[in-house]
């Protein structure tokens, strides 16, 4: 009785692995993207950055970050604009997030460009393509 649990578990297991890299295999892989935002039309001019009307901006980036599609993001300190690292499949996904984001939709932000982008180094990680083999 015991031995037929501990089998139907390991069945189970196993299936649900499989089931998850058979899902993996079968969506596009995700790329990363660099958008650039400048000042929108609705920025006030004289005002910094932290005192724009920003916080949905700021909670939808939140929100894009809980679901993994923001890698990082931030400010310019000279309040010119920002940067974010989106991961997606492709550009029309990004330009649909970017273009949805608040401070996009309010005019107190623009996208200026979108550019795909590849992590060579990472500090965080240690990923470098001069790595030494060992």
């Amino acid at each position: 009785m015991l031995f037929s649990r501990i089998v139907r578990v390991g069945a189970i297991v196993a299936a649900l692995a499989v089931a998850g890299w058979l899902l993996a295999q079968s969506q596009p892989p995700s790329k990363q993207y660099v958008v650039l935002l400048k000042r929108g039309p609705k920025w006030v001019a004289g005002k910094p950055a932290g005192e724009q009307a920003l916080g949905n901006h700021g909670r939808y980036l939140q929100e894009q970050m809980t679901k993994g599609a923001l890698q990082l993001a931030g400010p310019f300190l000279d309040d010119s604009g920002g940067l974010i690292l989106y991961n997606a499949r492709d550009e029309a996904e990004v330009r649909a997030i970017a273009e949805h984001d608040p401070g996009v939709v309010d005019g107190i932000l623009a996208v200026e460009s979108i550019r795909p982008f590849h992590l060579a180094f990472d500090a965080a990680s240690g990923k470098s393509p001069f790595s030494a083999a060992k």
